[in-house]
């Protein structure tokens, strides 16, 4: 089952434009969608989840029309918004039996049984009885993937799954998201690049409503491998640099900054060639415009 995108666009009542023309064909299995805040990445998301109407543009999953008939891809959909409320004093194991009913799970045996296979996938099964209240937020994380994953979806969308959480739950709930690619279409939206390095098979990027670059990391990657330079610099000097060389980020490092730059050519001799990562594709990405981006990896600014 493969999800079509077509010259999706989207406008707010206020003027911005969250989406634009954006055209992606994704495959089954981990598809990341990265981007910065505010890029147009959950309105994407919502837009899919039936959520929220486009304003042009047409979506398909499989044979399912996605934007005209709701009911059909409701039924194989699982998501995990951003932020999802959950009933303190209620627990998993009440909640999650109570979701299985409103999915069309009334069989006893059967939404037992699907029950306690959730709680065992997703590691939770030790604390399905305590009150939804106690959970840490990778617990709360991982109880909205079992949630998401009731009816065995079809399409699964989790957004910024891993904004917020300490650096084990985040380790334990990707490696649960890794699990799930299988025999399902599994967009994963983020801001973090770590996220879909770790994770996805293919991914687009996603800045100011429009695709800036779609393919596979590791060929994204590949791309500029080679053409990223380095030289630590003094704040004050920063300006300069930015004017004459073609920056693509910046970061502090011991009181001086390093700047990483894209080009075919050492760009002055005092920079020094470094390994491309896919964090320098995103930025990289960024610095574009959509047109020289889509369908091939950054250009040489």
């Amino acid at each position: 089952m493969v999800l079509r995108i077509e010259h999706l666009s989207k406008t707010y009542g206020n003027g911005t434009r969250a989406l634009n023309d954006v055209s992606l064909t994704i495959p089954p299995g981990m598809f990341g969608l990265l981007g910065p805040n505010g890029a147009g990445k959950s309105t994407l998301m919502r837009i899919l989840a039936t959520l929220q109407e486009a304003d042009r543009g047409s979506v398909s999953l499989g044979d399912i029309d996605v934007l005209r008939d709701k009911e059909s891809v409701r039924r194989t959909l699982g998501y995990l918004p951003q932020e999802f409320g959950l009933y303190p004093k209620v627990t998993a194991e009440d909640l999650l039996d109570h979701f299985a009913v409103l999915k069309g799970i009334v069989d006893r045996a059967e939404r037992k049984r699907i029950v306690d296979a959730l709680f065992e996938q997703t590691n939770l099964e030790g604390a399905r009885r305590k009150h939804l209240g106690s959970y840490s937020g990778g617990m709360r994380q991982r109880f909205g993937i079992a949630v998401a994953l009731l009816g065995n979806p079809g399409l699964i969308i989790v957004d910024e799954p891993t904004a917020g959480l300490d650096p084990a739950e985040r380790v334990r709930f990707l490696n649960l998201l890794s699990e799930l690619g299988e025999n399902s279409v599994v967009i994963l939206s983020t801001h973090i690049v770590d996220d879909v390095s770790d994770l996805c098979s293919r991914m687009a990027i996603i800045d100011r409503g429009e695709i800036r670059l779609e393919g596979e990391p590791m060929a994204s990657i590949e791309a500029v491998r080679g053409k990223i330079w380095m030289r630590a610099v003094d704040r004050a000097e920063l300006p300069e640099y930015q004017r004459d060389f073609p920056v693509i980020s910046t970061k502090l490092s011991a009181g001086r900054t390093i700047v990483r730059v894209l080009a075919d050519d050492p760009p002055a001799h005092d920079f020094e060639p470094v390994q491309a990562t896919l964090e320098d594709v995103y930025f990289a990405a960024l610095r574009q415009p959509a047109a020289v981006a889509q369908g091939g990896p950054p250009a040489i600014v």
